[in-house]
């Protein structure tokens, strides 16, 4: 007698049940992910001394309110954890720009009232780890081109890493 490939009751060749399979088989996939997955957590020695590292942070059409609050020594955090991410060292004032199409189709730049574009240096101890990562604090990953929102003592702002010295 020739056995059926799935027979009345659904298994497969009468010994398997075809759920029994689709279990194995989701069960197969999520022990492999499980082994070959990439771990989020920084490779690094906690013990390890913190290097000191400099940063540049872009902020772009800040209020000459917020810009008078800011002195050079002072310690700046991150807002979403409040992890210290280091001491102004220097800061650069820019009037801000806008840029408007005129009439021709052409561009040009005018500059906004009241309004700054600030580079300031962060001075800042760090670790780096074996992917080359560098950790603020051990606690706040700065990479080039990332957005850090901060706060100081009397303000909130947002700004983008332009620069990294480690």
């Amino acid at each position: 007698m020739k056995k059926k490939f799935i027979d009345e009751n659904g298994r497969l060749f009468g010994l398997i049940s075809l759920i029994d399979v689709a279990v194995i088989a989701i069960a197969a996939v999520l022990v492999g992910a499980l082994l070959t997955k990439d771990s989020a957590s920084p490779i690094v020695n906690i013990a390890a001394p913190m290097d000191k590292i400099s940063y540049e942070l872009t902020i772009s059409n800040m209020p000459e309110g917020r810009l008078n609050s800011l002195k050079v020594g002072e310690s700046i955090y991150d807002s979403d954890n409040g992890n210290l991410l280091g001491t102004i060292a220097d800061m650069k004032v820019e009037d801000c720009v806008i840029s408007i199409l005129k009439a021709d189709g052409t561009f040009d730049y005018a500059p906004v009232e009241d309004r700054y574009n600030v580079i300031m240096t962060v001075e800042a101890d760090a670790i780096t780890d074996e992917r080359q990562h560098t950790y603020v604090n051990r606690a706040s990953l700065v990479a080039l081109g990332w957005s850090l929102n901060i706060r100081t003592q009397a303000s909130t702002f947002s700004g983008l890493i332009t620069a990294l010295d480690r």
